[in-house]
């Protein structure tokens, strides 16, 4: 589990809340992690089936990182209405 996803979750979630997102979604997508930043990705459960052997990307739907104040930032992507909308 993403450990960064569970100390900022009342931030993910205000900001979900804030911009009409679906946190319940958004908890449940495969995540890549940092030192300081997170990746929402989605992956298709119907392709891929053959793994590294389909070489199938998985956008970023969300980047969240922590600013060098300390402050949690943002950064939708072109996917992120798409997939997480409510």
């Amino acid at each position: 589990m993403c450990k960064l996803f569970d100390e900022w979750e009342n931030e993910i979630k205000e900001y979900c809340k804030e911009n009409m997102l679906n946190f319940e979604k958004a908890r449940k997508l495969p995540k890549s992690w940092g030192k300081s930043d997170i990746a929402l990705q989605y992956v298709d459960k119907e392709k891929g089936k053959n793994g590294l052997l389909d070489d199938i990307p998985a956008p970023v739907i969300l980047w969240i990182r922590k600013k060098p104040d300390g402050r949690i930032a943002f950064e939708q992507t072109e996917y992120t209405q798409k997939y997480l909308a409510l």
